[in-house]
């Protein structure tokens, strides 16, 4: 096994904790959005995904596990899937859509 530093680990599990969180969340949109979920494709779902872990980087964990992510619509998803245009693996949103999707995520109630 190759010699791995803390910083390496330590972003390892940073990594892996964000994934895990933003699962959870798109489970629970899942749920809320209720049978129009399928009409996002897996392509559309994986994008939100890391529209969402961007988004993750931005906001207190504190307040991350209080957002009400199963209260999200189906036009929520659209609209934070409207700032994703151009964004992939190696490829992040910019700052102002990133915020865009916080406020869209803080005030869901």
């Amino acid at each position: 096994m190759p010699d791995v530093t803390q910083t390496e680990v330590g972003r390892r599990l940073y990594h892996v904790h964000r994934e895990k969180k933003v699962e959870h969340a798109i489970k629970k949109i899942q749920h809320g959005v209720g049978i129009e979920w399928r009409s996002f494709t897996q392509d559309e779902i994986l994008h939100l995904g890391h529209l969402l872990q961007c988004t993750w980087n931005v906001i207190d964990q504190k307040i991350w596990d209080t957002i009400s992510f199963g209260k999200m619509k189906k036009e929520d998803v659209q609209k934070i899937l409207s700032f994703g245009e151009g964004v992939g693996p190696g490829k992040n949103p910019d700052k102002t859509a990133v915020e865009e999707i916080k406020n869209i995520l803080l005030a869901l109630e």
